[in-house]
């Protein structure tokens, strides 16, 4: 039985890099994946919920939907999924679906099967990405908010690093507000064009069943090829600690965009929660929860 033990040492050495590699470079998406998904979903059931299905199709929607489906094409494009159909905006009361982008691939080819991750993700991507250029083109009072988002970086790799992301969101969110709502930015009809397109997008960050399976899928191809990596360079005694590194800090690079995008869905579902309760109350004598 001892020449297991070699074996047994090789199995666990490649396991432990991969989860560790997949937790440094990947986590923060799925972290903040999972929120924006959950405050874009309870939002939406909130004016549901409230005033009904059109107020959220044409208030938000018809912003809100073409970036969300721009989120899954164009990330279509670097891992050769080919677009069968595209509609940015296109509501349809029988489903509830807003838009959609079809896309075909060959599920033989590993970089076509990664791509199902991020463009399944796409959406929440590209809505941080289009929210941080409004931030600097559209906030007159720009240059603390943009300071505070690029200085959140954060380690998931050990129980600190994920403290210390609890305590930059709860710092975040205290701050933003504060540095957001200025003087000179009020004051400026532009901030409150932001306001709403940010809004906007916030609301319609969340990921439909399809897009959430096509993640999965994409997900369980990136983990094999990473075991396949791994077994490969301890093998042959390869360190890839710097390019794994590497990938690991532009991951972390994000951080800061997707607080603030957390932030912007919080400060709106918490609005409209209160606001549309308000509105249930006086109007219909009930309250709602978005939960369920």
């Amino acid at each position: 039985m001892e020449y297991l033990l070699p074996i047994w040492e090789f199995v666990k050495t490649v396991l432990l890099l991969t989860i560790g590699q997949v937790i440094s470079i990947l986590g923060v998406f799925f972290f903040f994946g999972l929120i924006l998904y959950l405050l874009a979903r309870f939002t939406r059931t909130t004016f549901v919920k409230s005033i009904g299905y059109n107020f959220d199709v044409y208030i938000t929607g018809w912003i809100g939907t073409p970036v969300h489906e721009l989120g899954h094409a164009l990330f279509c494009i670097p891992f050769g999924h080919k677009i069968v159909a595209l509609k940015l905006f296109k509501p349809d009361s029988k489903d509830g679906s807003l838009g959609y982008v079809n896309h075909s691939y060959n599920p033989n080819n590993i970089w076509h099967l990664i791509g199902n991750f991020f463009i399944g993700f796409g959406p929440i991507l590209f809505g941080s990405f289009i929210l941080y250029i409004l931030i600097k083109y559209l906030v007159p009072d720009n240059h603390q908010i943009i300071k505070l988002v690029n200085s959140q970086q954060t380690d998931l790799t050990n129980l600190g690093g994920v403290l210390a992301l609890f305590k930059s969101l709860f710092y975040t969110g205290v701050n933003m507000f504060t540095v957001l709502f200025t003087q000179p930015n009020m004051h400026s009809w532009q901030f409150w064009v932001f306001i709403y397109l940010s809004l906007c997008i916030s609301s319609h960050m969340e990921l439909s069943p399809a897009d959430l399976k096509g993640l999965r899928s994409g997900m369980v191809s990136i983990i094999i090829l990473f075991i396949i990596v791994n077994v490969v360079t301890v093998f042959f005694n390869i360190d890839i600690s710097r390019v794994t590194g590497s990938m690991s800090q532009y991951s972390y690079m994000t951080s800061g965009i997707f607080m603030f995008a957390t932030f912007i869905s919080t400060f709106f579902f918490s609005v409209a929660f209160i606001c549309l309760n308000l509105f249930s109350l006086i109007r219909y004598r009930r309250l709602f929860h978005p939960f369920a």
